[in-house]
């Protein structure tokens, strides 16, 4: 049986269950925000882009590997779009570089998917918590993300000017995450 959103809504919530995002928020809620995002910015795109949005950080965080995604009955090219979003680790590339090598696989879901994750990392709520910790990291990783989006939307044809009002006008993370649940 091919496994819907439904389904890998609950797998997703039960790998990341116990972990939390620096504001000590549960993580679960990251994947859940970028699959909205994926339906903001591409809503014709098909269910595995909005499944591979969801498990898009469980192959690095979570312990796991394509071969477990295979056994739930992942597709293919969701499995592709997860591997592909995924950093390796121990890898040395430059945030940059993994930019420029996803663009260069010319997968265009995986590349939604990331401009969908970037709009959550660049969510000003987010941004603010970060600063209050880390002020050099915040602006460090505000520039790499606005870039990234920069690239990706260029790749895409998804007009960045509207990503960006996106962003700036997220609305309230309580408010998002409570419309989650």
């Amino acid at each position: 049986m091919k496994p819907d959103i439904e389904y890998t809504l609950k797998l997703m919530r039960q790998l990341h269950e116990g972990q939390t995002d620096h504001s000590g928020r549960p993580y679960a809620l990251h994947p859940e925000r970028i699959a909205q995002n994926v339906k903001i910015i591409a809503p014709h795109v098909g269910d595995d882009v909005v499944m591979a949005a969801l498990l898009h950080d469980t192959i690095e965080d979570c312990g796991i590997d394509e071969a477990f995604l295979r056994q739930k009955g992942y597709s293919e090219d969701c499995i592709t779009m997860v591997r592909l979003v995924s950093k390796p680790e121990n890898d040395k590339r430059p945030y940059s570089q993994v930019i420029d090598d996803l663009i260069a696989s010319g997968h265009q879901g995986a590349l939604i998917l990331k401009i969908a994750d970037n709009m959550d990392n660049l969510h000003p709520e987010r941004v603010r918590n970060l600063m209050a910790h880390d002020l050099e990291k915040a602006q460090r990783l505000r520039e790499r993300y606005r870039a990234s989006i920069e690239k990706l939307c260029s790749a895409t044809g998804i007009n960045k000017k509207r990503v960006f009002e996106l962003i700036d006008n997220s609305p309230n993370l309580k408010n998002m995450d409570m419309a989650l649940k």
